[in-house]
């Protein structure tokens, strides 16, 4: 399993396809492990969907459906790269997460978040719609919980975006319906690479 993980990162780790003699080395190295290659080829086979579809990109229009669908396998994959390059390098940008909680703590106007609906039981009536486009003041907590699968990266932007508080430090708790963790991840893979007919 650990080598299996050693390989996907190594897999994830550039953003343009390694020569297709060192994925064989790696993956014949897998083999001699008795390793199931299924989630390593699953990536490897979406990574190269992906430099496909954008050196395709000038080429005859597609419907909307395959346009959404290869946005949707281009954004994943590029923010799964960008979060094993996050925890190689120690480059921690922000994510959007932690951009969207900052600004909703912030209580000032923002763009990323002037479409939030605010619902505040202790707000005044007087409103219309009992709600505004955004909370005066700061908050010092906030609880931040992911419909779908939660992640480490995320975890940790949103911890040192309550550490990076200047006077009051905010108490940002984090949770998902699923965490998974790396044997989970590649289990999750390996099954994807096996319906798509992958793997050893």
């Amino acid at each position: 399993m650990d080598k299996v993980r050693f390989a996907i990162i190594y897999l994830l780790s550039s953003d343009t396809l390694h020569q297709p003699d060192d994925l064989e080395a790696v993956e014949l190295a897998l083999r001699e492990a008795q390793a199931d290659t299924s989630a390593f080829q699953y990536l490897k086979k979406i990574k190269s969907l992906n430099n496909v579809s954008l050196a395709a990109d000038s080429a005859a229009s597609r419907s909307n459906i395959v346009d959404w669908a290869e946005m949707l396998v281009d954004q994943s994959i590029n923010a799964v790269t960008a979060g094993v390059k996050n925890l190689l390098t120690g480059d921690h940008q922000q994510l959007a997460v932690a951009r969207t909680v900052e600004a909703l703590t912030e209580g000032k106007p923002n763009p990323e978040t002037d479409s939030y609906l605010f619902l505040d039981p202790r707000a005044s009536k007087s409103g219309s719609s009992g709600s505004t486009s955004h909370v005066k003041g700061s908050f010092r907590e906030a609880i931040v919980f992911m419909v779908g699968g939660g992640n480490y990266i995320e975890y940790t932007s949103l911890q040192e975006l309550s550490q990076q508080r200047q006077g009051t430090v905010k108490n940002i708790i984090y949770g998902a319906t699923e965490i998974l963790n790396a044997t989970q991840l590649v289990e999750q893979l390996a099954i994807l690479g096996q319906k798509m007919g992958l793997g050893s």
